[in-house]
């Protein structure tokens, strides 16, 4: 029928395609990029996002090329080429056959890997059938534009079409057996179909395309093709970028085969004018003042021709690759900067300046220096001698010195250890946790999907979430209740937890229940994962008669299910306690398995063991806090929206609550180690037992939680026992809270949406980042974990104050290198970059919502400062600014810094409200001192391929301080808090969707407030 349309000669038909046509051509002229940026996406030669792959696709072939340096040589070893893009920790991608290994890794010597073979029917096109969320299949001829980097489809039709550098994903088999199930594809294509998933330009969320294949082959041929494809050209535009010498040569060639139109020519005819220059720096994300490209062009032009031979364009390319910032590094360092840097001068670099422990590993670190001056030194043209020099003799030129600031070797965070263990309980870790974790968007009208699961679970996610409900055909299904959104079958979340559970930590894996299943239901919940997770599932305590949580390290590569106790009526024996009836949901107690903890702390106070913390109070009703709080699993069923959180017993009655289900006695044993109870108070039994836990929605934690008692029992609660905070339901942007605010008590799981990349999870992400924080699981400090007794004598300076942590370090932004301009950047903008950093700590005074906040210290510094701007230069803009800080916090190990690479409207002024482009997040103590060249991230979390921060980084040693306690109470704080929220209702200054994007979302402006709660209600 669309064929017989297009084909219609009907003059009224006709009008309106070409109509339409015509606007399509206006709408995306309208969108054409500046000059200052390719005119059309053809001309790039490769993306400027490093994309995290899961590699699900069992046919895709393993990656073989990999991103080689601008001197690569003879001797090298597996670490030689590793450059700071793609490095695994910051990409979170730990697939053996995925672009960030391969683009790290170590491969030919002599020239950049050939791109794939693409098979000629893919060039010529083959038809596939394009599968629309309506159930509709249709037909169309696809054909992939390889030297364009774009498959298209309806020619003629200039939207028709996805870039290859935009593709995140292409999957296939089980990972989208729920996509196939929803599109009401027959099982016998499965086969047949894959999914792509890719990203749009300037945009947070990602879309998907659905294709069944005719046969096997043409499915094997595009899966391969796309996966190789897209793993080449990053390959080959990081080589290009890292100015590799055969790469540049590839580089030249296919532009002069352009430039010839495939003509026979002599290589004396090759030359490329000023104006073909600035278009492959365009084509390269080279973005800098036109006036410092004449300048180069005429330092390579020596004949004065205005014209480039490859000889000069080589001359050119050198220009581009020097680096300013280094050579000041290099002079320092060299006694003699003509002979160059000696082996001792390298080692003492390492040893005072970068904090390396080379005398650990000496010989490591000389061979170390020895490749890198080898690879700087001699030209490629020259074979390696037989016999090597003595080291003694050998010099570090500063070719080399950059090389080495730039590779793996140089590496901003801590290493991990070859093997470890995390031996203390499970409640002496911070646990890298999601919320809602079906959800790849909003909370409200949006999409439940498999791919949540895999997204978080490749990242590192130690603990995800399942909400459970009724499916219509006897099998339970998994979304988001009365909040509009599809559902996905629970056995395919169970099998696809299953496959990617341990892909990047094999820690244990928290699976967090929420059931709203009937009894049937729930049985077949029990069987599905029995039968799915096998010998990984947790389903008996390993020593019965223990009154404390295991380690991590005892059960690795073991899934725990978190869920709320069986009925106690049906228990009650067992258990030895007093049967209940008619519990809503929330009310559960403990699991079969669960073992009273004797009252071995009777040295803490008992006013410390009571608190008012969401403890009983009057009895419930409108506008006043019930007896009973939910702190089961992440809520009740509301008549409105199904958060996934729970609240109150109160605040769900005034939206309208229904009973839910009571966990059946194969279900609730599943709870071994992670049983949901109902908070009464931390003296109840409930409290007392070592396997329950308390979930808290953040509003409900922070309004019961301002009284210093409560704050105290709060934590000493923590110190023993298991507790998890999830966002507010009024966040329907899916934005995040700062988790600094849960941790600092001690919650273990900080549960967040990891579809958001704001500043919530920036930190989160920081927080599981480096080092043996990578496992997910991250041990508290030790004031967090025991009570600490004050001991005699304490200085006079010290009577009736608090002992803090003073932190003074220094962050010298030095430069950046090759940002990447925005496509929604206005013709008329140059790039005119500054750098903002903010550091983020657990007493930090900004924290409006914490009426504890403290005294500030007048010690103190501001906790944010910016570069200066560096005008029309995105390539490499120095900017050398120093910043010192000096912070007092209780937690020196929980401070963070975060670098935001931000764009002036005008050159001149530098702004909060200006537009972020690239950010990187890091725990302090994570952050290697010294030197370091970090990598940058989009606004989802992707990193830049090849955008970096050039800094350095000293922390001093922190000295102890005392400081005056808080008042008790401060009633103009409170005064002026209430007044702010009377503000917010209004005027309407507080909206979960603000037009405010949440990469650029400050802690302060991403709080939840009671206000937003009200308009929501």
């Amino acid at each position: 029928m669309a064929e017989a349309l297009s084909n219609s000669h009907s003059s009224g038909k006709g009008l309106i395609r070409r109509l339409s046509n015509r606007a399509t051509k206006f709408a995306s002229r309208t969108r054409r990029q500046s000059a200052a940026t390719p005119m059309s996406r053809e001309g790039s030669v490769g993306p400027g996002i490093l994309r995290r792959r899961s590699d699900s696709t069992s046919t895709a072939p393993a990656a073989e090329t990999v991103l080689l340096t601008d001197s690569d040589d003879e001797f090298h070893d597996e670490n030689e080429y590793n450059s700071i893009f793609g490095a695994e920790s910051m990409t979170r991608d730990f697939s053996g056959g995925s672009t960030a290994a391969s683009v790290a890794g170590s491969a030919s010597i002599v020239d950049v890997p050939a791109g794939p073979v693409v098979p000629m029917a893919l060039v010529k096109g083959t038809f596939l059938h394009k599968i629309s969320k309506k159930k509709k299949s249709k037909r169309l001829l696809f054909i992939l534009e390889a030297d364009a980097g774009r498959i298209t489809w309806e020619k003629g039709r200039s939207t028709k079409c996805i870039y290859i550098d935009d593709i995140k994903e292409v999957r296939i088999g089980s990972d989208i057996r729920q996509y196939r199930i929803d599109y009401g594809v027959p099982e016998s294509d499965e086969g047949r179909f894959f999914t792509i998933f890719y990203a749009v330009p300037d945009k947070s969320r990602s879309k998907t395309m659905h294709l069944i294949a005719d046969d096997e082959e043409t499915f094997a041929h595009w899966v391969n093709a796309l996966d190789s494809i897209s793993k080449h050209r990053e390959v080959h535009m990081a080589s290009l970028m890292a100015f590799n010498d055969s790469a540049i040569r590839g580089y030249w060639d296919g532009e002069m085969t352009k430039q010839f139109e495939n003509r026979i020519h002599s290589p004396d005819e090759e030359e490329m004018d000023f104006p073909g220059v600035e278009r492959v720096c365009r084509n390269l994300h080279i973005h800098m003042a036109q006036r410092e490209l004449h300048a180069k062009f005429a330092i390579a032009d020596s004949t004065r021709s205005g014209r480039l031979n490859f000889s000069e364009f080589q001359v050119f390319v050198r220009e581009m690759k020097r680096r300013k910032d280094i050579r000041r590094l290099y002079t320092n360092m060299a006694s003699d900067p003509e002979r160059g840097i000696t082996l001792a001068e390298f080692m003492r670099f390492l040893r005072d300046e970068q904090g390396e422990d080379v005398d650990n590993n000496t010989s490591l670190w000389e061979a170390r220096f020895v490749r890198y001056a080898h690879r700087g030194g001699k030209p490629r043209a020259e074979p390696p001698s037989c016999q090597r020099p003595d080291k003694d003799s050998i010099t570090m030129n500063e070719q080399a010195l950059a090389a080495y600031l730039t590779s793996k070797d140089n590496f901003p965070l801590v290493r991990a250890p070859a093997e470890y263990s995390l031996d203390r309980p499970f409640n002496e870790y911070f646990i890298s946790s999601s919320h809602n974790t079906y959800l790849v968007g909003r909370q409200i009208a949006d999409v439940a999907s498999i791919e949540g699961y895999i997204s978080t679970l490749v990242r590192g996610c130690r603990s995800v979430e399942i909400d459970c409900w009724d499916g219509s055909d006897g099998q339970p299904v998994v979304k988001h209740g009365y909040a509009m959104t599809n559902a996905i079958s629970f056995r395919e979340v169970i099998r696809t937890v299953n496959k990617y559970a341990f892909v990047a930590s094999h820690f244990p894996l928290w699976v967090s229940l929420e059931v709203h299943c009937n009894a049937p239901q729930q049985e077949v919940m029990a069987e599905i994962m029995k039968e799915t997770f096998g010998a990984r599932l947790v389903t008996e305590p390993l020593d019965p008669s223990s009154t404390k949580l295991p380690s991590p390290s005892e059960l690795k590569d073991r899934i725990l299910i978190k869920v709320k106790g069986t009925h106690q009526s049906n228990e009650s024996q067992r258990n030895g306690s007093e049967p209940t009836t008619g519990r809503r949901r929330g009310n559960s107690l403990t699991s079969p398995f669960s073992k009273p903890v004797p009252s071995d702390n009777a040295s803490i106070p008992a006013r410390y063991l009571s608190s008012p913390l969401l403890g009983p109070t009057r009895p419930s009703r409108r506008g006043v806090v019930s007896e009973r709080v939910d702190t089961i699993n992440e809520g009740e069923v509301h008549d409105t929206v199904s958060s996934s959180t729970s609240e109150c017993d109160s605040e769900e009655e005034k939206r309208g609550k229904r009973r839910t289900s009571k966990i059946v006695k194969n279900l609730g044993e599943l709870g071994v180690y992670c049983t949901g109870v109902k908070f009464h108070g931390f003296e109840s039994a409930e409290c007392r037992k070592s396997n329950h836990i308390l979930s808290f929605m953040e509003g409900t934690f922070r309004k019961h939680s301002k009284a210093s008692e409560s704050k105290l029992a709060l934590t000493r609660h923590n110190m023993r026992y298991m507790m998890r905070v999830y966002p507010q339901y009024s966040r329907l942007s899916s934005d995040n809270f700062n988790p600094l605010m849960y941790w600092r008590r001690g919650v273990q799981m900080a549960a967040l949406n990891w579809q958001t990349f704001d500043l919530g999870m920036q930190l989160n992400q920081a927080m599981f980042d480096g080092g043996t924080d990578q496992s997910g699981y991250v041990l508290k400090p030790e004031s967090m974990r025991a009570i600490r007794i004050l001991p005699d004598g304490l200085p006079a300076e010290a009577i009736g104050k608090l002992e803090r942590q003073n932190m003074s370090f220094r962050i010298h932004v030095i430069s950046a290198q090759q940002l990447i301009r925005p496509s929604s950047l206005p013709s008329s903008r140059t790039l005119d970059p500054y750098v903002e950093v903010e550091i983020f700590h657990t007493n930090d005074k900004r924290d409006k919502h914490d009426s504890m906040a403290g005294i500030p210290i007048l010690t103190d510094t501001p906790l944010k400062a910016s570069t200066p701007i560096v005008k029309e230069n995105g390539f490499n803009p120095v900017f050398d600014y120093k910043a010192h800080f000096s912070v007092t916090t209780k937690h020196p190990e929980l401070v963070f810094v975060r670098f935001s690479v931000k764009l002036s409207t005008d050159g001149e002024n530098s702004s909060g409200r200006n537009a972020t482009i690239a950010t990187y997040t890091a725990k302090l103590n994570s952050l290697k001192q010294g030197y370091r060249t970090l990598p940058l991230l989009d606004s989802n979390g992707d990193q830049y391929l090849f955008s970096t921060l050039f800094c350095h980084i000293k922390v001093d040693p922190t000295t102890s301080v005392y400081v005056p306690k808080a008042s008790e109470s401060n009633g103009s704080e409170a005064t002026v808090g209430k007044l702010k929220n009377i503000s917010r209702n209004v005027f309407n200054r507080s909206s979960a969707n603000s037009t405010k994007s949440s990469f650029d979302k400050s802690s302060i402006d991403g709080g939840y407030s009671d206000s937003s709660q009200h308009a929501f209600l």
